[in-house]
């Protein structure tokens, strides 16, 4: 079982709670925001401090790229896993330049996610 905090950013509820269980059956502990700006203030204030970040591209108020922008200007290191809809090249290259440190195209299968997860978790554990 994994003891890791994974926060799920996505604007789509029905995203949101899957991701959830799905994290929650692994083991994960799980926090849930439903857009850019409200995970900004929770981990400015300490709320959450995830040992990794599952972020939307495309949600209303702070997009996915640009909360990732303001992580990494504030120095913040943890892992994201980007998840997006948009799957063409130049999205992708967008997503990992402005933070990601991976990227996941919706739909996506769970087990996939889970194991590039875990492997970012690795490398920040090692």
């Amino acid at each position: 079982m994994n003891s890791a905090q994974i926060l799920v950013v996505d604007d789509e509820a029905a995203v949101r709670e899957s991701l959830r269980r799905a994290l929650a059956l692994e083991g994960y502990e799980v926090q849930l925001a439903a857009d850019g700006a409200e995970a900004l203030y929770r981990l400015d204030i300490g709320e959450v401090q995830p040992d990794a970040i599952v972020l939307d591209v495309l949600m209303p108020n702070v997009d996915g790229l640009e909360t990732a922008r303001r992580l990494r200007g504030a120095g913040n290191r943890t892992p994201i896993l980007m998840l997006t809809a948009r799957d063409e090249v130049e999205s992708r290259v967008a997503g990992l330049d402005a933070g990601a440190d991976d990227y996941v195209v919706k739909p996506f299968a769970l087990a996939e996610l889970l194991a590039r997860l875990r492997a970012l978790l690795r490398r920040t554990t090692n």
